[in-house]
């Protein structure tokens, strides 16, 4: 299956980009353009269901750094450094017959034309430079680099921000955009698939967890299997009061992030302590769960990871999965499916949880805890309504007819 790439960029970066990833295999693109970068935060709600994100420059990283650090999937940048910076004013150079003393150029970091002067050891008149503040204006950049060549003090202007780009063609200033060589962005989709790939195989990394009951009840394996269903876990019995559970670091992660753990504590009014242990492999894993229950108090989790590392409590403060929800774009989905937003919002935490975009309803299922056929409901409705689509049929060596292959067609990410 190809890599499936959201890229978030201004209209021009995505022509650039398509011509040189067509030469790449294994690679499937999905653009939200912008025309000015900090519509950034606003096109990551919109982003629909891929295996990584990557921010066409250090502008929009910027502007969606706040909502990173709770992005449930791998993201990168395309960083602006000395290569881009040096291409393109070798480029002016050699195309504009120019000196450097009559260029303006706005960079991010106006160090990095320091570093590539100092490399070259030039020690002539410096161009007029401006670093680029998230706090100033992109027009005062603009009005800066017109009023320059219109006294006359500069022949040509470099700049790192497509619209003060356009604003100055529009007016006959001549301009260029800053210039990342192909050989970075090829190397930048590259490292954008590797980390993909890294990602998916962490969360497929084993983890094993030990649950120790105090005393048997009859709420023992309601508990059981609701731990079981939230981390997608298989199990066996050690003896009547401690349960062995063998899962995913994927599954553990999202059931964290979707607070599917803090409900395990409120079935039974007995003690439960419950610990994961993460390792190199299933022994050691094994050992580390063990080792953290030694550690353990009730009804909170730890986790002992492969450095020896315990963490926990988890969760420091207790919350329950509230049956409402005040996300707008929830609220509209579920006004025009018919669907509770409870169970939209499941299904946006299955898509998240899961490493493959492609699933059936046996899956979706599975997930939901609910018959086939009340998946089949939830999907026609999707389906209908353009929030999913078929796109294939699963092979079937049994009697019976295939099953529809589904993709989500709506964004996951709130």
């Amino acid at each position: 299956m190809p890599t499936k790439i959201a890229v978030i960029s201004s209209l021009a970066f995505r022509d650039r980009l398509l011509s040189i990833a067509q030469e790449m295999e294994n690679i499937q693109l999905e653009f939200y353009i912008y025309k000015m970068p900090d519509e950034t935060p606003q096109l990551m709600k919109q982003i629909k269901p891929c295996d990584v994100l990557l921010l066409s420059g250090t502008l929009p990283y910027l502007y969606a750094k706040p909502l990173l650090s709770d992005w449930p999937i791998p993201w990168t940048y395309l960083k602006q450094d000395e290569v881009a910076i040096s291409t393109s004013i070798l480029s002016v150079l050699a195309n504009q017959n120019l000196q450097l003393s009559q260029l303006s150029i706005d960079v991010m970091n106006a160090q990095h034309i320091k570093n590539v002067f100092n490399d070259i050891q030039y020690e002539g008149a410096l161009p007029f430079i401006q670093e680029i503040n998230m706090e100033r204006p992109f027009d005062q950049i603009y009005q800066k680099h017109k009023q320059l060549w219109l006294n006359d003090k500069i022949k040509f202007v470099i700049t790192s921000i497509h619209s003060v780009y356009d604003a100055l063609t529009a007016d006959e200033v001549p301009a260029m955009r800053m210039h990342d060589p192909n050989s970075s962005i090829i190397h930048c989709l590259e490292q954008t698939m590797a980390l993909s790939k890294m990602t998916k195989s962490e969360s497929a990394r084993a983890v094993v967890g030990m649950l120790e009951f105090s005393q048997s009840t009859e709420d023992d394996q309601l508990v059981l299997q609701q731990i079981v269903e939230a981390t997608h876990a298989s199990y066996q019995k050690i003896d009547d009061h401690h349960f062995e559970l063998f899962t995913t670091f994927g599954h553990i992660q999202n059931a964290f992030q979707h607070h599917l753990v803090e409900s395990f504590f409120n079935i039974t009014k007995d003690p439960i302590k419950l610990t994961f242990g993460y390792g190199g492999s299933i022994l050691e894993a094994q050992k580390n769960a063990r080792q953290a229950l030694n550690f353990a108090t009730p009804n909170v989790v730890y986790i002992m990871n492969e450095n020896k590392e315990l963490q926990g409590p988890f969760p420091n403060q207790p919350t329950i999965l509230s049956l409402q929800t005040k996300d707008p774009y929830i609220l509209q989905m579920a006004k025009e499916t018919k669907l509770s937003p409870l169970n939209i919002s499941k299904i946006m935490a299955f898509s998240v949880s899961r490493q493959s975009l492609q699933f059936t309803a046996v899956d979706l299922a599975e997930y939901l805890q609910v018959t086939r056929r009340s998946t089949e409901r939830i999907l026609k409705k999707l389906v209908e309504h353009g929030y999913a689509k078929v796109i294939g049929e699963e092979m079937s060596y049994h009697q019976g007819r295939p099953r529809a292959i589904y993709e989500l067609n709506f964004s996951t990410y709130h």
